[in-house]
C-alpha cells in the first residue's frame, strides 16, 4: 500500500460503511421497500413493528399475513420460521415453556397470571409463574442471528486466500525485506510516510490552546457524566426505562472503540473523571494549575506499569458480565461513581495523572490500542529540540502545565501514554508541536521498546472481547449449565471457571505458536521472551477490529432507542419531546449489518498480517528465517480471524428490555 493510500485508508473505510448505512435511509435505497413501509405506516399496532420470532423491532422489509394481521420480521430465517408454524408465534402461550422450546397454549379458562411493564403474562402452573417472578427479563430474550453460513464460509475463504498471497509474496521478497528493516535508517524511512499536520490550521492551533475550549468540552461531558448517574440512581430500575445503560453500554462503550480507531486518545482530552478530580485538587475550572492540593507522592515503583489497569479490567469485566451490572442502571452509575473515587484517590495522593498513566482501565485500554490509530502527537522538527535548553513540553511554563503521564516530547516514539491534553502545545516556546494525521498502525511496526505488560494486555484483549461475545450467546449458556451439573457448584462460580479458562486458552494457544515459530527460525539471536512480547502486538488489529464488529451490532441495532428514552429518561413517565411512544427500527438490516461486520474483520486480519511481516522482518538479517518463522504466526492469524468469525456467526441472545 502505497503512502498516500495508507494516509486515506482510514477515511475511504468509513466512508464505505457509512455510506451502507446510508443506502437504506436514502430514497433511491428504500423504494425496494416501498410496499411494506406502506403497509407499516397503515398498520398502529407494536405488533406489526416487532419481529414475532425474534422480538426484534424492525422496518418493515419483510411481512407475512396470518389471520387478517400482518407480520413483519428482520430476515428471511424469520419468516420461514413463522410460516412453518405461526400459531406458535401469535397464541398466547406459556412463556417460561417458551424459553426452552416448548408449546404450551393457555387454553382453559383460568391460569397463573403474572404482570411486568404493564403487560400480563399467563403460565402453565404456578412454579412458573414463580421462575417468572424470579427475573422478568431472562424470558424475553431477544435472538439476534449471526452471519449466514454462506457468507460465513466465503469469509473463511477470502482470510485463508489472503494470508497465503501476503505469505507469497513475503516469501518472494524476504531477502531484501528482512535485510531492510535491519539497516540503519530504515526506520527514519518508514517514519517519513505521508503525515498532514492539523495544526497548520490556524484555527484548531487556536483553539486547542485556549484554555476556554477544553473546559467547554470537559464540562458537557462531567454534565453528561452527572446525568447518567442520577439516572442510574434515582430513575427506574427497569433497563428498558432507564437511559443510564443505554447510553453507557451501548453509544458510550461502542462508540468509544470507534473514536480511538480515528482520533486515538481523544476521550482522555474530554474524560469526565479525570476533569472532576483535576478541577477538585487543582482548585480551579481552566487555565494552568498553580498550586494544588494533592501530596505529590510518587507512584510506587514496583506498579509502575499497566498491570494495575488489566487487574481492574479483568475485575469489572467478571462483575459487568457475571452480575449484569449493563442491565442494572444502579449498578451502572455505581461503577462510574467507583472509577471516579479511584480517580480521586490518586489526584490527591499522587504526583501528575498517575492514576491516568497505570490504574485507568479504560485509559489504558485507549493508550494500547492508539498505538494503531491514525493521530499522533509529536514534535515538527526534531533538531529544534536539539537547541531548547527549557525543556518546557515536559517540564512545563507559565503558559502550558508539564505533561501529565511524564512524557519527554522529543523522545516519544507511540501514543501508549499520551493523553493529548495539548498542554506541551501552549507551551512549547518554538511552536514545536505538531498534531499530525498518520496511515493506520504505524506505532505497531516501529522499532519502539516493547512492553511484557503491553503484550499481555493485548492478548487479554483479544480474549476478553471474544469472551464477551460468547456469554451472549447460547453457547455459552450450555456450557455453563453442563458444567454446574457436572460440578455441583453454582452459576457465578461455574461463569468464574469459565472465565479465567477463556482468558487463558488463547494465551496458551498463542505461547505454544510463538514457541513453535522462534524453533522453526533456526535463529537463536533473540531470546523466547522477545518473541512473545513482540509478537503480541501483531494481535492488536484482529482484537480492535472483532471489538468493533461486535459492538456495531449493539450501537446499530439499539443506539436509535436513545431518541426513544431521552424523552423520558428517568422513567417516570414524562414525554419531554415528544418521542416517548416511538418505536424505531434499527439503524441498518441484519445483511447490512453482516456485511459490515465481515468487512471489518478482514480489515483487522489483513492489517495484523502486516504487522507480523515487519515483526518478523526486524527479527532476522536472512530471509529464510523470517520465512520459516512466519509460518505459526500465519496459523495464529487465520484462527483467530476465524475464531471472530465464528463468535459473529453466533445468535446472540439479548434480553428484550434493553432492546
Amino acid at each position: 500500500m502505497n503512502g498516500k493510500l495508507a494516509l486515506t485508508f482510514p477515511y475511504l473505510c468509513a466512508l464505505l460503511v457509512v455510506g451502507m448505512i446510508a443506502w437504506e435511509h436514502l430514497p433511491l435505497g428504500m423504494t425496494r421497500h416501498a410496499n411494506q413501509n406502506a403497509v407499516v405506516a397503515a398498520e398502529s399496532t407494536v405488533r406489526a413493528q416487532t419481529d414475532p420470532v425474534c422480538h426484534m423491532t424492525v422496518g418493515g422489509s419483510l411481512s407475512a399475513a396470518y389471520a387478517s394481521a400482518n407480520y413483519f420480521f428482520c430476515t428471511e430465517r424469520c419468516r420461514d420460521l413463522f410460516l412453518a408454524s405461526p400459531e406458535e408465534y401469535v397464541t398466547d402461550a406459556c412463556v417460561v415453556c417458551r424459553t426452552q422450546g416448548i408449546f404450551t397454549p393457555l387454553t382453559r379458562d383460568a391460569y397463573p397470571t403474572a404482570t411486568w411493564q404493564g403487560k400480563s403474562y399467563g403460565f402453565c402452573t404456578e412454579a412458573h409463574r414463580a421462575a417468572f417472578r424470579s427475573d422478568p427479563s431472562g424470558y424475553f430474550m431477544h435472538t439476534m442471528w449471526g452471519i449466514p453460513g454462506w457468507l460465513y464460509y466465503v469469509s473463511i475463504a477470502f482470510v485463508l486466500i489472503v494470508s497465503f498471497v501476503v505469505f507469497e509474496r513475503r516469501s518472494s521478497n524476504a531477502q531484501d525485506s528482512s535485510t531492510a528493516n535491519n539497516l540503519p535508517g530504515v526506520r527514519a524511512q518508514r517514519l517519513s510516510r505521508p503525515r498532514v499536520n492539523l495544526l497548520n490550521r490556524n484555527g484548531l492551533r487556536g483553539a486547542l490552546m485556549h484554555p476556554a475550549t477544553r473546559f467547554a468540552l470537559r464540562a458537557a461531558m462531567v454534565a453528561m457524566f452527572v446525568f447518567i448517574v442520577a439516572a442510574g440512581l434515582f430513575g427506574n430500575q427497569l433497563p428498558s426505562k432507564n437511559i443510564a445503560p443505554l447510553l453507557t453500554w451501548t453509544v458510550w462503550w461502542g462508540g468509544l472503540i470507534v473514536l480511538i480507531l480515528y482520533a486515538g486518545p481523544a476521550w482522555c482530552y474530554v474524560c469526565p473523571w479525570d476533569a472532576i478530580s483535576d478541577w477538585a485538587e487543582g482548585m480551579r475550572l481552566w487555565g494552568r494549575k498553580r498550586e494544588g492540593l494533592s501530596l505529590g507522592l510518587k507512584w510506587p515503583k514496583a506498579l509502575r506499569s499497566i498491570w494495575p489497569a488489566t487487574i481492574m479490567l479483568i475485575f469489572f469485566t467478571w462483575l459487568e458480565l457475571g452480575f449484569g451490572v449493563t442491565l442494572s442502571p444502579r449498578a451502572t452509575a455505581w461503577l462510574a461513581l467507583t472509577i471516579l473515587g479511584m480517580a480521586f484517590v490518586c489526584a490527591f495522593l499522587f504526583e501528575k495523572r498517575a492514576f491516568c498513566r497505570y490504574a485507568c482501565l479504560v485509559g489504558r485500554i485507549i493508550g494500547l490500542y492508539s498505538l494503531f490509530a491514525p493521530v499522533e502527537v509529536r514534535t515538527k522538527d526534531p533538531q529544534a529540540c536539539s537547541t531548547c535548553g527549557t525543556q518546557s513540553c515536559y517540564k512545563g511554563n507559565s503558559q502550558g502545565e508539564a505533561c501529565p503521564t511524564g512524557q519527554y516530547l522529543p523522545g516519544m516514539e507511540q501514543n501508549t501514554n499520551c493523553l493529548n491534553c495539548m498542554e506541551c502545545l501552549k507551551s512549547c516556546e518554538k511552536g514545536n508541536v505538531a498534531l499530525q494525521l498518520r496511515p493506520w498502525g504505524e506505532d505497531l511496526v516501529a522499532h519502539h521498546r516493547p512492553r511484557a505488560d503491553e503484550a499481555f494486555l493485548a492478548i487479554l484483549m483479544l480474549s476478553l472481547t471474544g469472551f464477551h461475545g460468547l456469554t451472549m450467546t447460547g453457547n455459552w449458556q450450555r456450557m455453563t449449565d453442563w458444567f454446574v451439573a457436572a460440578t455441583g457448584v453454582d452459576q457465578i462460580t461455574a461463569f468464574s471457571a469459565g472465565m479465567l479458562a477463556l482468558m487463558i486458552g488463547p494465551g496458551l494457544i498463542y505461547a505454544l505458536l510463538v514457541a513453535l515459530s522462534r524453533w522453526l527460525a533456526r535463529e537463536r539471536v533473540h531470546g523466547y521472551k522477545a518473541y512473545f512480547i513482540r509478537y503480541a502486538y501483531a494481535l492488536l488489529p484482529i482484537a480492535i477490529f472483532y471489538h468493533i464488529a461486535h459492538n456495531s451490532e449493539h450501537l446499530l441495532m439499539e443506539g436509535q432507542k436513545v431518541l426513544t428514552l431521552v424523552s423520558d429518561p428517568f422513567g417516570w413517565e414524562w414525554n419531554l419531546f415528544g418521542t416517548t411512544d416511538w418505536t424505531l427500527p434499527p439503524l441498518v438490516s441484519l445483511p447490512s449489518l453482516w456485511l459490515i461486520q465481515v468487512f471489518l474483520v478482514m480489515v483487522g486480519h489483513v492489517y495484523s498480517l502486516w504487522v507480523a511481516r515487519h515483526v518478523a522482518g526486524s527479527f532476522f538479517s536472512g530471509g529464510k528465517g523470517a520465512i520459516r518463522s512466519q509460518v505459526p504466526m500465519l496459523a495464529a492469524m487465520i484462527l483467530f480471524s476465524v475464531l471472530s468469525l465464528w463468535l459473529l456467526k453466533q445468535p446472540m441472545q439479548m434480553r428484550a428490555s434493553v432492546m
